[in-house]
């Protein structure tokens, strides 16, 4: 059996599910080496091993195009289109291949600056070094394809069986992939929302184009229920289909119980008194009190049957909250809120069911059991869902681009992030930061308290970044966007970050495009700010914004 006879189909299963595990694993599952934007984003801490430097601390190395599959995930969707004339489906798979390329040059552009395009893929031409286009023509050609994608799903009447079959994303629903195509418009349009100008200088009107599909949901869906998200389940069933931290692939727990949740993620839950908190975070194991018991410290069962460690006076990194996250760029994360191996024991004497393994921290949170399982519905791979798309559409009321009711369109946001969780009114799902319970979830009371929130705002973009920043958990998404506008201010945060309150802005180059196209690689470099090739260097999209910082 040779490529030319393997049904197109096949090639399309592959480009999802390959695709959706790279964001499984480069969001929040993966090792060091693939996932580090969870902890930049301040979701995610690590308490023990390499990534306290390389997660932490922004001890980055080169990633290449190799970098996570994604140039694979890429060149996987080129060939898809290649073979698309092949099946009795060949204007639906051409619409899948569009789309899905312009997903990962997008994905690409974003994390590195300029990259291959025009050239791109086209080995079979002979060009084995493409130069690397200017990330505003990258832009440009990725929102070409998608309009393309658009156009031409509009061509496709139907879907063959096994077509459907093949796609475990959208099962050959039609509408469903135009949704998908256009919202990732609407994403890399709003990407661009610093360099307007720029773009309307090589023919691109970034805020009438996004009006274009705003208004005409007809010609243009876009994603606004949950049942349209473009995200993937993971089967579970074996460990290339599982969740990267379940039993499957981790045999033990160490892993998952390294990444701790980031003190500044858990904070703001607690502080909206989000439900949201009580799905994601656990309650610590052994909750800290402030409380004279005769000596310093006691640690001891109480009335309830609750280990409790009581610590006579509070003092610096004390955390007292039942729901407590590691502070950002600790020096000594592993030891935080007073954590040692004679405290562990101790526990350990009285209740030998907490945890005590490797990476144990009583006093800090874990996530969630979801995250060490096989599957979960809540943990999909995920390209887009409607709780971005609403909260983008806000932003462009905000900035004037489109009519509506900003207010709505970000309460929508919040309530499509919740049911993706399955939190609905009256769910015990809301911790009482005073007396220290979990109380029902109201949820007239929540969304006043966000919309009042954001009515009384002086930059109403801070609350829909907030509520972003929430809702793209798991993904690489926020990044992204906290790059462009600055929200929400992490960079605060650092305890001890290696350039005060500066964090990472771009992937660097690898050794493999070093090695085998050097000139054009260094012409890229070149046009950073500084041109330097690390991850503190302004591509384009961020050159002379501002933003996240000067």
């Amino acid at each position: 059996l040779n490529a030319e006879q393997i049904d197109p189909g096949f090639i399309m299963t592959e480009v999802i599910s390959q695709s959706a595990y790279q964001l499984v694993l480069a969001g929040f599952a993966g090792n060091t080496s693939q996932c580090i934007i969870d902890a930049t984003m301040q979701y995610v801490q690590q308490d023990q091993g390499g990534g306290v430097n390389i997660k932490n601390t922004f001890g980055w190395k080169g990633r290449g195009w190799g970098y996570r599959s994604f140039y694979l995930s890429l060149a996987n969707s080129n060939y898809l289109g290649k073979r698309a004339k092949d099946s009795r489906d060949s204007t639906f798979l051409r619409g899948v291949s569009l789309t899905m390329q312009a997903y990962w040059f997008g994905f690409n552009t974003s994390g590195w600056g300029d990259v291959p395009f025009s050239e791109a893929m086209r080995g079979e031409d002979n060009i084995l070094r493409p130069k690397y286009d200017s990330q505003k023509e990258v832009f440009k050609g990725i929102l070409n394809y998608l309009d393309k994608a658009n156009e031409t799903f509009s061509n496709v009447s139907s879907v063959s069986d096994f077509t459907k079959s093949s796609d475990i994303m959208f099962n050959g629903d039609i509408a469903k992939w135009q949704a998908f195509t256009n919202s990732l418009r609407l994403r890399f349009l709003m990407r661009l929302s610093e360099k307007t100008n720029e773009m309307n200088e090589i023919g691109v009107d970034v805020k009438a184009e996004f009006n274009k599909i705003f208004s005409d949901r007809n010609k243009y869906p876009i994603i606004l229920s949950n049942e349209n998200n473009a995200v993937v389940q993971l089967p579970g069933l074996a460990s290339n289909d599982s969740w990267p931290l379940g039993p499957f692939n981790q045999k033990t727990e160490d892993p998952y119980r390294r990444q701790k949740p980031g003190a500044p993620f858990v904070n703001f839950l607690k502080e909206k008194n989000d439900p949201r908190l009580t799905v994601w975070i656990k309650p610590v194991d052994v909750q800290t009190v402030i409380d004279d018991k005769g000596d310093e410290k006691v640690i001891l069962i109480d009335e309830n049957g609750k280990v409790k460690k009581y610590l006579r006076s509070l003092s610096e990194y004390v955390d007292t909250s039942l729901f407590v996250g590691l502070p950002i760029a600790l020096a000594n994360p592993d030891n935080y809120n007073g954590n040692s191996s004679d405290d562990r024991n101790a526990i350990g004497n009285l209740n030998p069911n907490i945890y005590s393994g490797g990476a144990s921290n009583p006093y800090v949170s874990y996530f969630a059991s979801m995250f060490r399982e096989n599957t979960s519905p809540y943990l999909p791979g995920t390209f887009i869902t409607a709780s971005e798309v609403y909260l983008i559409l806000a932003e462009a009321v905000v900035r004037g681009w489109i009519s509506g009711s900003a207010e709505e369109f970000f309460k929508n946001g919040i309530l499509t992030s919740l049911r993706q969780y399955d939190i609905f009114d009256g769910d015990l799902k809301v911790y009482n930061p005073v007396n220290h319970k979990i109380q029902a979830y109201n949820e007239d009371e929540f969304i006043n308290s966000m919309i009042n929130h954001y009515n009384s705002a002086s930059d109403k973009l801070l609350p829909i970044m907030e509520q972003k920043w929430l809702s793209l958990f798991t993904t690489l998404e926020a990044w992204f966007d906290w790059r462009r506008t600055g929200y929400p201010n992490l960079g605060k945060n650092l305890v001890s970050g290696p350039h005060g309150e500066k964090m990472p802005i771009r992937f660097y180059f690898g050794d493999s495009e070093k090695n085998f196209n050097e000139e054009n690689v260094n012409k890229a470099i070149e046009r950073l700010e500084p041109p330097i090739d690390d991850q503190w260097s302004k591509i384009w999209l961020l050159q002379g914004t501002g933003k996240p910082y000067n």
